[in-house]
């Protein structure tokens, strides 16, 4: 994620006196002021059972967990199982924090994921939450994804809660959450399509609560096919 002039990393860009915070490729991060800093994986790992060094499962599941699969994050479920029920695994970034409470979670989601089944009546959720709990998993709002569509959700007490429906989204969409005091806006593409007010604070903010999270879903239906909610690209927090 970084560049450099000879063996000298380029920490600070500018054009005139305003400062260059990322610069892209197409769709691809390259470089980002906040390199000492960055809350970003793009999953571009070797296929693995579970997630790297920089993050903490949070749970429930305790067999089939987010890992890697071809470069991108989703539940890691093998071929050959008979029937699998719905495992929920979610993970903590806990390499780095946010240093404030405002500010944004952005994701490419690769796959639209699969719809409802007997396995999962209410389908299969990827969720990539921003002020989630630097402890646990407590807390946290966020982009939640199912079968092609999207939702602001917060997380408190354990529980997910949907809270704005969002439309749709394809794979390869850029979706980023803003965070703003109380208020959050969704945009898919740069383009806002829904928004939260959180007036009754029933989202936890502050210093406790500045972490990335996400979580994502998986099954095996009965004599049936594999079952997955949509597949992460990348998560980024900022």
């Amino acid at each position: 994620m970084s560049i450099y002039r000879g063996s000298t990393p380029i920490t600070a860009i500018y054009r005139g006196s305003t400062p260059i915070k990322n610069i892209y490729r197409g769709s691809t991060l390259v470089w980002s002021a906040d390199t000492i800093n960055l809350k970003r994986d793009d999953f571009d790992c070797p296929n693995s059972p579970e997630l790297g060094s920089s993050w903490v499962d949070q749970g429930p599941s305790t067999d089939y967990k987010l890992g890697y699969v071809d470069g991108r994050a989703r539940v890691v479920i093998p071929d050959g199982q008979v029937a699998v029920s719905l495992r929920t695994s979610y993970a903590r970034y806990a390499a780095a924090i946010n240093s404030a409470d405002d500010g944004f979670v952005e994701c490419r989601p690769a796959t639209f994921g699969d719809s409802a089944s007997l396995t999962s009546l209410l389908g299969y959720n990827t969720g990539v939450y921003g002020r989630v709990s630097n402890s646990g998993f407590a807390s946290g709002v966020g982009i939640n994804m199912n079968a092609g569509h999207l939702w602001i959700v917060y997380r408190a007490l354990g529980l997910d809660l949907l809270v704005s429906d969002c439309g749709t989204f394809q794979p390869g969409d850029i979706l980023r959450l803003v965070m703003t005091g109380r208020l959050y806006t969704l945009l898919r593409n740069g383009l806002q399509v829904g928004s939260w007010n959180d007036t009754l604070s029933l989202s936890a903010v502050g210093s406790a609560n500045r972490s990335l999270g996400i979580r994502g879903d998986g099954a095996k239906d009965l004599f049936g096919p594999r079952r997955f909610s949509p597949a992460l690209d990348y998560v980024w927090m900022g």
